[in-house]
């Protein structure tokens, strides 16, 4: 039977609404904090008029098109989290319908096309993005990458180049000012125009006429955003990933790989934390990252089978690594070794891979009836583990604890948790989150003056002098660790160690420890006078 495109809207809404409806209860959790709640620009209608050329909330990210929402929807609802939950499932719908139309634009029957789209939306490596606010980046930038590709197929298809090309470059601007992968559009639309429409005998002029405009807005707004943050890089990358180079970097991409196709083809296991020792950096081999290149190689291959028989799944499989490689490390170190929600615009791709894939199954002898089957199976369960998910993001308290229970391999999950719990006045929990963090990972000097500073704030520096010491080796460079370090031992009276300490900082450039230096003199002075 085949289902009208208002009934296959009708069962997008109830997908979500079984999987993703509960995130409606939740309130502002983790980076909605820093985000949204304490984001003056979001709650100060008097600082609306900086969100152009601000960056987000944090390092050199640049999002005005999502501050700007925020703005208005905490504007609104009067800064009630309700209605950014209720917006993010909106969008979540929107990406839904968007999708749909795509892959019908793209010859896949509407059934198949359907079944696709629930179950992307049924995934439950999509419940980071949507119930939780700040997810909407991800929401937003998506969308108008599959609006885009629409547009450029229908403008291309249709002749109507000129028509739609205002839509197709608004379309871009909005992706691109709504999170760092909209920047990706003109690898998308050039991967569509190769695979989809390249099989004609246009001239080059015309396959280029949308390709070079939307390009050229790319690279001005690139230049736009370099200049209002004075930074071309995207984000502070992850202490874990510093001092990488490339071979590194892809190495531990490897081992990034294997978690991944976990999450597509089975996510029963899901943690809002990725990272080492769980997931191994640097470049020594091992058998994950062996595997990871198997998997690689694979994927190859098939995006190489595919490429003229079912071109459609090659631009799918394209689609999905043109959209995972900003985050991927493989350019550039970012904020994270890994998070599920940097998956959620890849698997668009895997979802239109997948439609055009299973028609071919589906024609052999029983074929359907058994596609069917596990196809509504495995969305059953992908709905059930989506709804008991989302309570994860319901409170501040909820995720925290979460959090470690969820991801004990990764020592930031720890730091974080840490973080949260030293805020809460909470020492004794922070103190033992922190140690177990610097158990498994004893290289983020981050993790040691976090927790030596909890033992100066309790008074105990002698507790937190050998802690800072620790930290310090891990990275000299890290001046503010140094001074608490000095504080501490000039407490202790261990005059030469502080001293010993300022003058390294001294040595290493760090000037204003040259007063510190005079200062633990005059306190050695003092205390030798007192004797």
């Amino acid at each position: 039977m085949k289902l009208t495109r208002g009934a296959w809207h009708a069962l997008f809404a109830i997908g979500i609404a079984l999987a993703m409806g509960l995130s409606l209860r939740n309130g502002f959790v983790y980076d909605d904090v820093a985000a949204i709640v304490n984001n003056p620009r979001v709650t100060d209608h008097a600082q609306w008029h900086t969100v152009l050329r601000s960056p987000y909330w944090l390092g050199t990210l640049w999002r005005p098109f999502t501050v700007a929402l925020f703005a208005a929807q905490w504007l609104v609802g009067q800064g009630s989290p309700w209605l950014f939950h209720f917006t993010s499932l909106l969008a979540y719908f929107a990406v839904a319908v968007i999708l749909f139309r795509l892959l019908q634009r793209l010859g896949v029957d509407q059934n198949i096309a359907g079944g696709a789209v629930l179950l992307f939306l049924l995934h439950p490596v999509h419940v980071e993005v949507v119930a939780n606010s700040v997810g909407q980046a991800e929401l937003w930038t998506t969308l108008a990458l599959v609006t885009a590709t629409l547009v450029y197929l229908r403008a291309r298809q249709t002749g109507t180049e000129r028509r739609w090309l205002p839509v197709l470059l608004f379309v871009v601007t909005v992706g691109i000012m709504s999170k760092e992968q909209g920047f990706v559009a003109p690898l998308l639309l050039g991967a569509a125009e190769w695979l989809l429409l390249g099989q004609g005998r246009q001239p080059v002029r015309a396959r280029i006429r949308l390709l070079v405009p939307v390009t050229a807005l790319t690279g001005l707004l690139f230049v736009v955003r370099g200049i209002l943050l004075n930074s071309s890089i995207g984000e502070t990358p992850a202490v874990a990933l510093h001092g990488l180079g490339p071979a590194g970097r892809f190495v531990t991409f490897l081992g990034v790989i294997p978690e991944w196709a976990r999450l597509v083809v089975w996510p029963i296991h899901l943690q809002a934390d990725y990272g080492p020792p769980g997931i191994p950096i640097g470049s020594v081999m091992m058998l994950r990252h062996w595997l990871g290149f198997a998997l690689l190689t694979a994927f190859v291959v098939l995006f190489v089978h595919h490429r003229r028989g079912t071109p459609v799944a090659a631009f799918g499989l394209l689609w999905a690594a043109i959209a995972v490689a900003p985050v991927s490390n493989l350019l550039t170190p970012t904020g994270i070794v890994m998070a599920e929600r940097v998956l959620f615009a890849p698997t668009i791709g895997l979802a239109i891979a997948m439609a055009a894939i299973l028609p071919a199954a589906a024609t052999r002898r029983s074929g359907g009836a058994v596609l069917a089957a596990v196809a509504v199976g495995w969305g059953v369960l992908l709905t059930v583990r989506s709804a008991m998910r989302v309570p994860t993001w319901s409170t501040q308290e909820r995720f925290y604890t979460d959090m470690v229970v969820d991801a004990p391999m990764a020592y930031r999950g720890w730091l974080v948790a840490a973080k949260y719990w030293d805020d809460a006045h909470d020492h004794p929990r922070a103190i033992a989150e922190l140690q177990r963090a610097q158990e498994l990972w004893p290289h983020d000097h981050g993790v040691a003056e976090r927790l030596g500073q909890i033992y100066r704030q309790d008074g105990h520096c002698d507790a937190a002098i050998p802690v800072f010491t620790a930290g310090l080796r891990e990275d000299p460079s890290a001046s503010s660790l140094r001074a608490k370090l000095v504080e501490c031992l000039i407490v202790a009276h261990e005059w030469g160690k502080a001293g010993q300490t300022a003058s390294d900082g001294v040595a290493l450039g760090q000037e204003e420890f040259r007063a510190e230096q005079a200062r633990v003199g005059r306190f050695r002075v003092a205390a030798d006078s007192a004797r």
